[in-house]
């Protein structure tokens, strides 16, 4: 593509184009609209035969009734006709792009298989666009706030039929690498489709008449009313299931237990989430693709015409009320304090967890209750610098109280609050970014540390105050995490703006946005000639090695596994544009110390270098070749290698804990009447190959070691059909 790019596009040529992309629901799925202007420039290379010459001839003379001349080749010459009426069978025609023409789309960077889609040519009367369905976004990994396309118009038949076989919209429906559909419900129909199956909606004759109108087969039977009669209606009423079953196809079955249920294309039964319209191997639509192929194309393009109707029909729009919840001043202060409670709760959490793991930091933290600045206890010591992976841990318990802040906002939230139901439609965003918008912002990571420290209080007196005191010290100081307790619809005071920006915009890109481009050409660059064998084996193209015996797969693809489809594919580049894929996505993701980013994870695996920081490593270790003397000696051997360096927790061997009273007569030796039993898992046991001698040993010489250091009473472990452990006070 960066082939094409630079030697085609960035020239001045009559076969290719480049323009920002815009939405437009009413066009086809496998179709992009055109401006008519830019098609007036776009030329089309048609070899003239018996068939098409009618055709071909009628359109030449139009085009010369506007323009003086026409360029054609004949006999392998170029020939300017000047008069209509001049073609003859084997000229070749260059006329100009029409509608059904097929073009070859991408949009940069083209990161996986599936982003070089080619589309048919719809012109249309607009301006400086190309216009895409909403739905066909996906594969092009793209959006409509400035993304550009690049089109490229084929030449010759051999191209078009190869575009038309290998890369159009409808060869390409299911994704090759997980198998979910290529093409699915999203945004705008994806939240319809969720209205529309909920039990609340009801409709009148005329209004499933208007729907009925817009299905590819409008002439079918209109079903059964739900309801003949009401009192809050005049006439029947039908449910939104039946509508929304109107738009599959009549012998259809799908069922997802114990919830879902379609038989012969009507819905019987479906849950109040949206999992099962949303894109996933087991969705609707990825299961409809599979069935249906093509013809459930043209179902999803009519599907989303109905859907967009009853949205418009009924509405949905975002107002200041989705976001402060409630109408009155006292609900919202409630609410408030409940936040603030919650936040508590986190930030104890969060010490709570520092004490555990590390009981060093007592006597650091001791002085908490007295200090109304937390920060002034951590800068006592160095022990936030020293301490990354507690204070990781730390992270992870308070993100775990923060949750529940989250479910009590979605349970305080009203069922019409319009930013709520997209969000349990998994059309457009998700409840952390509700939470944010509404009740507070929360934990901000930045980047590497914040280069001042943070008083307790982010309010601008508060840092007056702190920054008086500290004089040049609070300067030199460092924190590596902040809590926001407003939210962006009460607003953030210039303190809480500046540590959400110096949070929130310094980790997205900057100095690793190169990363994945250049796992790409690395990966693509050592994978490309790896393909799928005809015998099933996974071999080079340039000298035949054999990489892999047989094409692994993922477990869950299994049964959908088209072997013979496999045969002669591009493995190498598939698995290379899967990584890439991955990095590209990881980019939305936070790069700071305190969390994992799969980014930095998928870079350190896949990236080697002398002194890298990744813990990962792989050592080679060779048998002696006197093994083989043995049946199965290299596979015994391995398997003893295995036991010895696979680390084994007591944890994965214990089923049952149980303390017990042990009696008075333990009393007597001055030792615990209270003894813990520990069951072990006799198939966990055997299947590490270990014995309950080796086990107590273990446990016993571990427990010595650590004993005299954090100062623990001496321990007495037997074993017998129960292993018991007995705490004996020093």
């Amino acid at each position: 593509m960066k082939w094409l790019k630079d030697a085609i596009l960035s020239k001045r040529s009559d076969n290719a184009f480049r323009g920002t992309m815009v939405g437009d629901p009413k066009i086809r799925l496998h179709e992009i609209g055109i401006p008519v202007d830019l098609a007036s420039n776009l030329l089309v290379s048609e070899h003239v035969n018996s068939y098409n010459f009618d055709s071909i001839n009628s359109k030449c003379n139009c085009y010369l009734l506007a323009n003086e001349k026409l360029v054609i080749k004949r006999s392998g010459k170029t020939i300017i006709v000047r008069k209509p009426n001049q073609l003859v069978i084997g000229d070749t025609v260059h006329r100009l792009l029409q509608d059904g023409d097929l073009i070859l789309i991408n949009r940069p960077p083209s990161i996986h298989q599936h982003s070089v889609i080619g589309l048919s040519a719809k012109l249309l009367p607009v301006q400086s666009v190309l216009s895409i369905n909403p739905l066909c976004c996906a594969p092009l990994a793209g959006d409509f706030d400035g993304d550009c396309l690049h089109g490229y118009v084929p030449q010759s038949i051999q191209s078009r039929v190869e575009l038309e076989e290998l890369v159009s919209l409808s060869h390409q429906l299911l994704n090759a690498q997980d198998g979910r559909s290529l093409v699915s419900l999203t945004h705008d129909s994806l939240a319809a489709a969720y209205l529309l199956t909920s039990s609340e909606v009801l409709l009148k004759k005329t209004e499933v008449q208007q729907f009925q109108m817009l299905l590819c087969h409008p002439l079918s039977p209109t079903p059964g009313p739900a309801i003949m009669k009401s009192i809050h209606s005049h006439g029947p009423l039908w449910t939104g299931k039946q509508l929304f079953s109107m738009l599959l196809p009549s012998d259809m079955s799908f069922s997802i237990e114990p919830k879902v249920h379609i038989i012969d294309g009507e819905v019987l039964a479906c849950p109040s989430e949206s999992f099962w319209l949303q894109n996933s191997i087991s969705g609707l639509f990825s299961v409809m693709f599979k069935q249906y192929g093509d013809k459930a194309l043209e179902l999803l393009s009519s599907a989303q015409d109905v859907l967009c109707e009853f949205l418009t029909m009924r509405g949905l729009s975002v107002s200041l009320s989705d976001i402060y919840l409630f109408p009155d001043h006292d609900s919202r202060r409630k609410l408030a304090d409940g936040v603030n409670l919650a936040l508590d709760d986190a930030e104890e959490a969060f010490r709570i967890k520092q004490i555990l793991l590390s009981p060093d930091s007592i006597s650091i933290l001791k002085c908490y209750d007295d200090c109304a600045d937390l920060s002034q206890s951590y800068e006592q010591s160095n022990f936030i610098q020293s301490n990354l992976p507690i204070i990781k841990s730390s992270i992870m318990a308070f993100k775990s109280v923060f949750s529940d802040l989250q479910k009590m906002v979605q349970q305080h939230t009203a069922k019409n609050n319009s930013m709520m139901m997209m969000t349990n439609a998994g059309s457009k965003g998700s409840m952390l970014k509700f939470v944010q918008q509404t009740a507070c912002v929360g934990l901000q990571l930045p980047a590497s540390r914040f280069p001042f420290r943070i008083p307790s209080e982010l309010s601008c007196a508060s840092w007056n105050r702190h920054k008086s005191e500290g004089t040049g010290e609070c300067l030199g100081g460092q924190n590596l995490y902040a809590v926001i307790r407003n939210s962006f619809a009460g607003g953030l005071n210039p303190l809480e703006c500046l540590l959400h920006s110096i949070s929130g915009r310094a980790n997205f890109f900057s100095e690793n946005a190169d990363v994945p481009g250049t796992l790409t050409r690395k990966l693509m660059y050592h994978l490309r000639d790896l393909y799928v064998a005809y015998d099933g084996t996974v071999r080079s193209s340039y000298g035949q090695q054999i990489m892999q015996f047989t094409y692994d797969t993922a477990e869950d693809m299994c049964s959908d596994r088209n072997v013979e489809g496999e045969l002669g594919a591009p493995v190498g580049s598939w698995a290379a544009c899967s990584i890439s894929e991955a990095a590209y996505g990881a980019l939305d993701h936070p790069v700071n110390s305190l969390e994992e980013s799969p980014l930095m994870n998928l870079q350190d695996v896949l990236k080697c270098q002398k002194g890298g920081t990744s813990m990962d490593h792989v050592g080679l270790l060779f048998l002696s070749k006197n093994l083989k003397k043995y049946r199965y000696g290299l596979e015994y051997a391995s398997l003893e290698v295995k036991d010895h360096l696979e680390p084994v927790n007591f944890s994965d061997l214990v089923d049952t804990v149980m303390i017990l009273y042990g009696g008075c007569g333990i009393e007597s030796t001055k030792g615990s009447p209270w003894i813990t039993h520990f069951h072990l898992s006799q198939e966990m046991m055997t299947k590490k190959r270990l014995g309950l001698t080796l086990v107590v040993e273990e446990l016993t010489e571990q427990y010595n070691a650590k004993r005299d250091k954090l100062n623990f009473p001496k321990v007495y472990i037997s074993k017998g059909v129960k292993m018991k452990i007995q705490y004996m006070p020093c």
